[in-house]
């Protein structure tokens, strides 16, 4: 075995130890350099400075981390998101009275910034809070026999909900009041010869009254019964849209530049609760025509609690007899032609037939010359002096009845 090479030289250099303040020196084979001693109490002292800066640097480390782990002082988990608001109830689509207030159920009270919904027509009237409810209150009335449009925007919300996030909309039906309603109004305003017996106390002001007042009375109209005024006046189905409530209807319609249908439309319901509320009754007295066919026959033209004119009439003969009933004035004319069928087969044209009234079909109250009146003589007409006929044409109208017994 070769002998153990010596450590210095394998570095290339022998460590001298002649000098023991000498941390080393290489022998180059001149005059070693002398290096300036560390004293080893210096030495110990940086080795502690440095372990204590390393001991803060991971000490702030650790701190950091922890702080950064734990969050703010006191906090938990992350709050839960809001529960989204919920519609829990919206008006019926089909609205029975349009003075009656509509609500918006939420599942919590409207938050403060919460949008109103809104109605499309717009309608005079005011939107409220209360408990979970949005409440929209009409100043008078939705109107009669129309449709509306509710919208609930997508960013309404409640308190504490997050919002409802998708825009409903709802469309509704306002119905027609009830003819009872229909009837009452036409009374009140003297367009109909009936007078209101309520069943209970009930205050119906003989006079002015708001819009709101009129539409609450006409779609919830007292309970009672309809008297004839006057008491011979045609007999009134409450409730029915007969014969003596379309022709009051059609003369109400006639008065207020309306097309006189008889049929209580939109139009109608709006012009009559305006004429309710303004209080403006039928400039005429409420008139009709009775003719009687016990022998000898009359007509008679009734203004009010007065007969206006009495007079002779012929009413249709066998085979074409004049039909018993209620029925309004539908045609007027100062002149026509008439034809037709007579009960023998033969056919009739008669130019020039004078101050002619149509209520049933073919059958008119008018004008016909004839050697005497007072016995059927007619085609099913009521026929009266042609003279007499003109007396009687300006006092009727269309809707006017003709009640035939």
């Amino acid at each position: 075995m070769s002998a153990r090479p010596d450590r210095g030289r394998f570095v290339g250099k022998r460590f001298s130890g002649t000098d023991p303040h000498t941390i080393g020196a290489f022998d180059s084979g001149a005059e070693p350099r002398r290096k300036r001693a560390v004293p080893g109490g210096l030495l110990l002292m940086a080795v502690v400075v440095a372990a204590v800066a390393v001991g803060a640097i991971v000490a702030r480390h650790h701190s950091v981390g922890s702080l950064l782990s734990a969050g703010p002082a006191g906090a938990s988990a992350p709050p839960a998101p809001l529960p989204p608001t919920r519609l829990v109830r919206l008006p019926p689509r089909t609205v029975v009275n349009g003075a009656d207030p509509l609500s918006v159920l939420l599942s919590a009270p409207p938050a403060g910034g919460s949008p109103r919904p809104i109605l499309r027509p717009a309608v005079a009237g005011t939107w409220s809070t209360v408990g979970n409810s949005e409440i929209f209150t009409p100043t008078a009335t939705l109107a009669p026999c129309s449709s509306y449009t509710l919208t609930v925007w997508a960013h309404t919300f409640a308190t504490g909900h997050a919002p409802l996030g998708r825009r409903r909309t709802l469309a509704l039906n306002v119905k027609c009041p009830p003819i009872t309603g229909l009837q009452q109004g036409l009374a009140r305003l003297g367009y109909l010869g009936a007078v209101l017996h309520p069943i209970y106390r009930v205050h119906i002001p003989a006079g002015p009254e708001s819009r709101g007042e009129a539409a609450m009375h006409a779609f919830r109209p007292p309970h009672g019964r309809l008297a004839p005024d006057p008491a011979d006046a045609p007999p009134v189905e409450l409730g029915q849209l007969d014969e003596t409530t379309k022709g009051a209807l059609e003369v109400f319609q006639s008065d207020h530049d309306l097309e006189p249908t008889g049929e209580p439309n939109a139009a109608t319901w709006e012009k009559l609760l305006i004429v309710e509320s303004l209080y403006h009754r039928n400039p005429s007295p409420y008139t009709w025509v009775s003719v009687t066919e016990s022998i000898p026959e009359t007509l008679e033209v009734h203004k009010g609690d007065h007969v206006a004119l009495s007079t002779p009439a012929n009413t249709g003969v066998a085979g074409a007899e004049t039909a018993q009933g209620i029925f309004p004035i539908f045609a007027r004319y100062v002149s026509t032609t008439m034809t037709g069928t007579n009960p023998d087969g033969s056919h009739y044209s008669d130019p020039g037939v004078p101050w002619v009234n149509y209520f049933n079909g073919g059958d008119a109250v008018h004008g016909f010359p004839r050697g005497s009146y007072g016995f059927p003589q007619s085609n099913g007409c009521v026929e009266l002096p042609i003279g007499t006929a003109g007396e009687v044409f300006p006092m009727l109208q269309i809707g006017d009845i003709v009640w035939v017994t």
